[in-house]
């Protein structure tokens, strides 16, 4: 998935001032919502955003994908204390048959799985849609019905179907006939009568038979693929295999994003845009319980293994844009958990660990590497930096790769939190080779100058800086990057990466575009180089390398239109091997060493770093003891101790919270500043 920036300064100095009012009275609100609990369990946490969809088959971030997981589920989910991850059934009754030389999966369902109530069960809304005119209340719910192999094939086919699925990726070309089927529907999109433009759209999805998709009986599905595809568990464990009712699909239309109806652990009750979004315990939801360990590192849950699933009565989310407003209600114990950004984490973390004050107020802190990976991408089609130049188009890409000190970024903007990337899988994914390293991606400025001499630029010293020139034109070279945000941060970020570029003699240019400008500008092929970065969707080496095949260009995700015959070859050689053979992981990591090769020698990218994340917990909240970023479901997992919540908020009462109060100002000061400076330039 695409990772994302922050908003602007001057939003954040006005959710700053209004949080300084919450702030100040952090004991009522916390005490109030002590007294709102009455004794439920309640997990209180942020977002930085509403939801872009709830629909699963439309969800493409992470945000969207974890409140799908509230309510949807796939076949299969992680399991919740086995690392390294490790997927077991949800849907399905056990994890399925898989006959090789078919290359068939049989997927067994279990017999108690039940869609929760909803209106568009009732026998009064059959045919009828969420917004006919006179259309019942929603209070009339129906009874939700059980879930059959109909259901999973349905979902699968509208996967496919849908013309905005922002998931069939993940899929395509793997499954029989559905590519066709995909195909077929789209060609029949909106091409029905005036009265019901999607008629045929729809009969074609409800009728059509798809040869990899065979319904055996209403608790058995087999799947069959076009070719291996090891990583066909984990791709389908994504939002993007959840099961859907086709009576939700047809009731709600396209407020289904808005509308979920899911078999999951809660239902949606509540969802104010840019304020809350609360999900509540699902009545009907079947058995499942808290696993049971005896190792070490789990007796932090032994008082809650064994109990049934969902174990919160509710889960609230805040709507908080900010970071710095998400940190103050954090302090004030108004949401369970925070992140951290630059000026918080230099307030809260001395040496990599949390500061006696903090430890002194029950505060905890947890550290695990992220699959992510951030890059600069550049255009493969562009006639200056891409394949169209050349040598000199290579040698500007090598120069770039080799100016950037990566340490010295990660330092001062990240405050430590990351590592250089210097290959394409991050330390914690099956793949990753210590000694696999891009020698294009080191810092040797000294050597990109006399890589941009040797293809014919004139590289010659300007001060403290250099200027490449092109002999043949005059002109000096310069590239231009495009960047997902307009943020501060995003800003500093840019001049950083141009002082950087200059070591060289390069002159870097800077775009900054909203995030919706910036995949469009992606998506269309058109610029330079991107700011780009991928969080992983599978613990798989083939989810990260799969972002330079060829095939996949834009507006696919290899945002590069990187095209390599021999990387495309030794790509899907390495795809179709399996992780879980140690004869083919074996097979599986020299390719992968290969791939990096013609990388090392193309330099498509300039990789930045991997990243480490740091998290903060109040003592009454019980986080995963090794969070799994594949997974979206651990919410049913989730639990806060409501009654010591409470204790705290009545504490803060008796002695308001000056320490969160201090670190406010502190945060606000130079914010205020920045604020005001800018306002005058304006």
């Amino acid at each position: 998935m695409r990772l994302k920036r922050t908003l602007p300064a001057l939003a954040l100095l006005v959710s700053l001032l209004g949080a300084l009012a919450w702030t100040s009275a952090c004991g009522s609100t916390a005490e109030s919502n002590a007294a709102e609990d009455k004794g439920a369990i309640v997990v209180r946490r942020d977002e930085a955003g509403d939801p872009r969809s709830m629909d699963p088959h439309k969800a493409g971030d992470v945000v969207s994908s974890r409140h799908c997981g509230m309510t949807y589920e796939c076949l299969f989910q992680y399991d919740y204390l086995d690392r390294p991850a490790r997927l077991i059934p949800a849907l399905a009754a056990k994890m399925p048959d898989y006959d090789p030389a078919t290359l068939t999966y049989t997927v067994k369902l279990r017999d108690d799985i039940y869609f929760q109530d909803d209106r568009c069960f009732h026998e009064d809304a059959s045919g009828k849609s969420y917004r006919d005119e006179g259309e019942g209340k929603q209070s009339d719910r129906g009874k939700g019905r059980k879930l059959t192999a109909n259901d999973i094939a349905y979902s699968f086919k509208r996967l496919a179907a849908l013309p905005d699925s922002g998931g069939f990726w993940v899929i395509e070309g793997q499954i029989k006939g559905l590519d066709e089927f995909r195909n077929a529907s789209l060609d029949k999109s909106k091409e029905g009568p005036p009265e019901d433009p999607d008629k045929l759209w729809r009969e074609h999805l409800n009728t059509a038979v798809v040869e990899g998709l065979r319904v055996v009986d209403d608790l058995t599905i087999q799947f069959t693929l076009n070719q291996p595809y090891p990583q066909f568990l984990y791709a389908i464990t994504l939002s993007y295999g959840a099961a859907v009712a086709r009576e939700a699909a047809e009731y709600y239309g396209e407020d289904l994003f808005r509308k979920p109806v899911g078999t999951g652990p809660f239902v949606l009750t509540s969802w104010r845009a840019n304020w809350e979004i609360v999900w509540e315990r699902n009545p009907t939801f079947r058995e499942e319980f808290f696993p049971v360990s005896d190792k070490p590192e789990h007796a932090m849950y032994k008082d809650i293994m064994g109990k049934r699933l969902p174990i919160a009565d509710r889960v609230d989310f805040r709507i908080i844009k900010e970071s710095q407003a998400s940190f103050l209600n954090f302090l004030a114990g108004n949401i369970d958990t925070s992140g951290l950004d630059k000026d918080q984490f230099a307030a809260v973390i001395a040496q990599g660990e949390l500061t006696p004050d903090m430890a002194a107020k029950g505060i905890k802190l947890q550290k695990y590497e992220e699959p992510t990976i951030h890059y600069i991408s550049f255009n493969m089609n562009d006639t200056t930096v891409g394949a169209p130049a050349g040598e000199k188009g290579r040698a500007i890409r090598r120069a770039l790769a080799l100016c950037v000190q990566r340490e010295d970024y990660i330092e001062r903007y990240m405050n430590g939190r990351g590592s250089p990337a210097l290959q394409l899988v991050p330390p914690s994914v099956t793949g990753y080779q210590k000694d696999s390293i891009l020698k294009s991606q080191r810092f040797d400025p000294e050597e990109g100058r006399r890589i941009l001499q040797e293809a014919g630029f004139e590289v010659r010293r300007k001060g403290t800086r250099y200027e490449a020139v092109d002999t043949a034109t005059g002109e000096v070279v310069s590239v231009t990057v495009s960047y997902r945000s307009t943020a501060e941060t995003t800003k500093q970020y840019a001049n950083f990466l141009g002082g950087q570029a200059a070591q060289v003699g390069i002159t870097l240019q800077s775009e900054l575009l909203t995030f919706s400008e910036f995949l469009k500008r992606q998506d269309d092929g058109k610029g330079q180089a991107y700011d780009a970065g991928w969080v992983m969707d599978y613990p798989d080496a083939q989810n990260m390398l799969q972002l330079l095949y060829g095939p996949n260009k834009p507006p696919g995700i290899n945002s590069a239109a990187y095209a390599s015959a021999e990387y495309d070859k030794l790509y899907e050689a390495m795809a179709k091997l399996d992780d879980a053979s140690p004869a083919q992981r074996d097979e599986k990591m020299g390719l992968i060493r290969q791939m990096h090769a013609v990388l090392d020698h193309d330099v498509p990218w300039v990789l930045m770093e991997f990243r480490v994340i740091y998290a903060l917990y109040h003592e009454w909240y019980l986080p995963s003891h090794e969070p799994n970023p594949f997974a979206y479901t651990y919410f049913k997992f989730a639990y806060s101790d409501s009654g010591q919540r409470a204790e705290k908020a009545q504490t803060w009462t008796d002695a308001p919270f000056l320490p969160g109060l201090i670190l406010f100002l502190v945060l606000l000061v130079p914010v205020g500043l920045m604020g005001y400076k800018i306002s005058r330039q304006g």
